[in-house]
């Protein structure tokens, strides 16, 4: 294998101190870059997702040393090649999109149900429970980053959107980046 290659590298653990540490160390000791990641604690899971860049050489190594690097950071871990699943879009605009409703079951699926139909990707979300201030109700909060294909209408977007908001009780803000 020769040239440059790309893999996400996903681990999953316990959260304790060090943990990115070690993860990073062993991709960087093997001659990997990181160009990319997203690091969370979930309820005392902490989960890594990195883009990693290296020759073939490097994701040989990677791929070989994976169980060493599971059996010392107690984590599960795997590395998945970036390079056959890249995929050349048309044009398209960045938006963020920023929701918030009282918690019920189906709304994540409900508004990526919503974007799907509108040709519109997903490029990024992020979730989260929290309670309303003076009721300590759970609130949900949903911020996603999408692409938005030129032809797709914006003003068409806006009004799928609102249509479903209004249905669901959902407060919402599309915004472009």
């Amino acid at each position: 294998m020769s040239g440059t290659h790309h893999a996400v590298l996903t681990a999953i653990g316990a959260d304790r101190p060090g943990l990115v540490d070690e993860v990073s160390r062993f991709v960087s000791e093997r001659g990997g870059n990181l160009e990319d990641s997203r690091m969370v604690n979930l309820h005392g899971q902490f989960v890594i997702m990195m883009l990693v860049e290296g020759s073939g050489q490097v994701m040989e190594k990677l791929r070989a040393e994976l169980d060493a690097l599971a059996a010392k950071s107690r984590i599960h871990v795997e590395l998945t090649s970036a390079d056959m699943g890249r995929v050349t879009t048309s044009a398209a605009l960045p938006f963020r999109l920023t929701t918030r409703a009282m918690d019920h079951p189906g709304l994540v699926q409900s508004v990526a149900h919503a974007l799907r139909a509108m040709n519109v990707n997903i490029e990024s979300a992020e979730t989260t429970l929290q309670s309303a201030p003076i009721t300590g109700a759970p609130l949900f909060e949903m911020e996603f980053v999408v692409s938005v294909p030129a032809s797709t209408p914006v003003a068409e977007l806006r009004e799928a959107l609102g249509r479903l908001c209004d249905d669901l009780n959902i407060d919402w803000q599309l915004t472009a980046l």
